[in-house]
């Protein structure tokens, strides 16, 4: 897991091998893997893939926000009711993962042109209070890592 601690240079390179890391682990799997639900209750492989795209866009607004506007309010969202009515089954795994890379490279880039003041300007998180760029970056590096192990579990679930 990356840590709060890691310089802005290092938690870049980390969300850099995010495509990488989301691609390989769901490698191999089939139509019918990718839809299955192992884990009753819980996301099937495919609409966390889905989940963690939709969200990387959430997240790639905040940072934004976060460096061109001072103080700005970011919005809690509800993903887990998006599942269903966009339809997460029926999407086109490549197409998310396409997104997903170039939505990550670009960025990235962004973020390799901030000045280094840049990393403490802050916004009001409606659920989590003030945040700083650094914490918000953060998390959207750690929430893929965190969502890559709950693909990992399902495959072990499957015995794959």
């Amino acid at each position: 897991m990356t840590t709060l601690s890691a310089s802005p240079a290092e938690l870049i390179a980390a969300y850099e091998q995010g495509p990488a890391i989301l691609r390989a682990a769901v490698d191999g799997l089939d139509a019918e893997a990718l839809r299955a639900r192992p884990i009753a209750g819980k996301m099937s492989s495919l609409e966390v893939v889905c989940h963690i795209v939709d969200s990387d866009q959430f997240m790639c607004d905040r940072i934004k926000r976060t460096i061109a506007t001072d103080n700005p309010v970011l919005m809690g969202v509800e993903s887990a009711s998006y599942p269903v009515p966009l339809r997460y089954h029926e999407r086109d795994l490549e197409l998310d993962l396409l997104l997903f890379d170039v939505q990550r490279k670009q960025m990235a880039a962004d973020l390799r042109r901030l000045p280094a003041e840049a990393w403490s300007r802050t916004a009001e998180h409606s659920e989590n209070g003030v945040q700083t760029l650094v914490e918000i970056f953060h998390h959207a590096v750690e929430h893929l890592e965190d969502h890559v192990l709950t693909i990992a579990t399902k495959r072990e679930a499957m015995g794959l």
